[in-house]
């Protein structure tokens, strides 16, 4: 096995003092590292695409929750997208055609996989064609379209433009017609899928995606489609005393609903937070003083409903505003939050930061102001990663080129079934993207003119 010392203990070794690390040394270290770590995740690669977690010997791969099978991929981030989205970047950051054909490989297996409407599945096999129903949930469908923009970019290709249309086709079929919401998947199915859902973020994804489709094409449907939805938000808010918004809705009735057994009906804080920031990125685009004002009044429902310990509970039942939390063996509401099931999150701290602020500064300078000072941070340029997080990450890496992790307790339930040794380590696509990617920040941060790197140094 390779040793691997400390940047600090490198540098004591030619003489340099302890914990100094040249700018040189540490950008060609991080260079180094991210050849090493992208040609490794390359080895994970099957039919385009990657699943979200490995055992290192890959004897198990998981997909959004369990393994999944030899030919499937997984669409849903951290997966393939997002990994794709990476091996892109890096390919023009560091000028490397070799990670522009993983890419271009992801992007070939997504175009298989996306569904004859235009959307994509949670995970599935790019071999068997279109997926039969595609999704919302958890930014499947959304995440994925910008990785297709960002393809459409980079290529400049009219064929390349094809994927990203079907993906606002989709969205723009999905909408109900006559509310204006979407439901969690279509073709719309017969059970909770079928309600407007906020849940995961997916109302706020849609109209990101659609204002990102306007801007990029120019298409005022688009435009016109998330205006829709914004009618829509407002239609569903609580009434004062409960002014946020539901997980779910009844399409038919516009009543929050059932979702899954253990999520009865409830108006939720965790949710209504992105919806709180829709409503800002709404006003932003429209200028309708509407938003503004529902805004305030969502902000004042959190000022009056934290609990004793300081949290907000995850769900408050409609018209009385008691927690309410679920089970998991049947549909039946609870209100002791001793007797809720295990594994969900019942209570947190949720509350919508920004959207604060942004109100803050309509009441302080007005709206105009706000909308001007929200259109500069549209697009936020990178930060450099700092020297010590850039150690961290490269001393971190394993022999094999890989960042892993001692398997979870879930985890070690499936290397037990498949009867895999609990000490192997465990491969996250999360850690592999966020480091990556702060690698990837740092090069590029540090790159030199190239006037400057040919003058003699000091």
């Amino acid at each position: 096995m390779q040793q691997r010392f400390p940047c600090c203990l490198l540098l004591l070794i030619v003489g340099l003092p302890v914990g100094e690390c040249s700018a040189d040394d540490r950008r060609d270290r991080a260079l180094r590292v991210l050849d090493q770590s992208l040609t490794a995740m390359t080895e994970f690669q099957r039919h385009g695409g990657w699943g979200t977690a490995w055992s290192l010997n890959q004897e198990v791969v998981w997909g959004e929750h369990l393994p999944i099978p030899d030919d499937w991929i997984t669409v849903q981030s951290p997966a393939t997208p997002s990994v794709a989205g990476v091996y892109l970047r890096a390919g023009q950051v560091l000028d490397e055609t070799r990670w522009i054909a993983v890419a271009a490989d992801a992007h070939q297996a997504l175009c298989r996989l996306q569904s004859r409407e235009g959307g994509f599945p949670h995970e599935g096999s790019p071999a068997a064609g279109p997926a039969k129903r595609a999704s919302f949930d958890d930014g499947v469908t959304t995440k994925t379209l910008d990785f297709l923009i960002d393809w459409w970019h980079h290529n400049n290709e009219p064929k390349d433009r094809v994927a990203v249309d079907r993906v606002g086709e989709f969205i723009l079929r999905s909408q109900y017609p006559k509310t204006g919401g979407w439901p969690q998947s279509y073709p719309v199915p017969s059970n909770y899928g079928r309600c407007i859902t906020f849940n995961d973020g997916n109302f706020s994804n849609i109209i990101t995606a659609l204002f990102k489709l306007y801007r990029e094409t120019g298409g005022m449907h688009y435009r016109a489609a998330a205006h829709r939805g914004g009618e829509c938000i407002l239609r569903l808010q609580g009434e004062d005393g409960q002014a946020i918004w539901a997980q779910q809705y009844d399409p038919d009735t516009l009543e929050p609903a059932w979702a899954r057994k253990f999520e009865p009906p409830g108006y939720t804080p965790a949710e209504s937070s992105r919806v709180c920031d829709t409503l800002v990125e709404l006003f932003v685009e429209t200028g309708d003083q509407r938003y503004v004002e529902s805004l305030g009044r969502a902000l004042k429902w959190y000022e009056t409903h934290k609990l004793e310990n300081g949290k907000y509970a995850r769900l408050y039942e409609p018209d009385t505003q008691r927690p309410v939390y679920g089970r998991r063996d049947k549909a039946v509401k609870v209100y002791d939050f001793a007797d809720a099931c295990e594994g969900y999150g019942w209570q947190g701290t949720w509350y919508p930061h920004e959207a604060k602020k942004a109100w803050d500064e309509i009441q302080a300078y007005g709206d105009e102001t706000l909308r001007q000072s929200q259109a500069r941070l549209k697009s936020p340029g990178r930060e450099k990663p700092t020297d010590s997080a850039i150690d961290f990450i490269c001393d971190h890496l394993s022999p094999e080129g890989h960042w892993t992790r001692k398997p979870s307790a879930k985890q070690l339930i499936q290397y037990e079934k498949y009867s895999v040794d609990p000490e192997v380590p465990v491969i996250l696509l999360r850690d592999f993207n966020s480091h990556v990617t702060q690698l990837l920040d740092y090069v590029e941060a540090t790159q030199q003119d190239p006037a400057e790197s040919n003058r003699p140094r000091p």
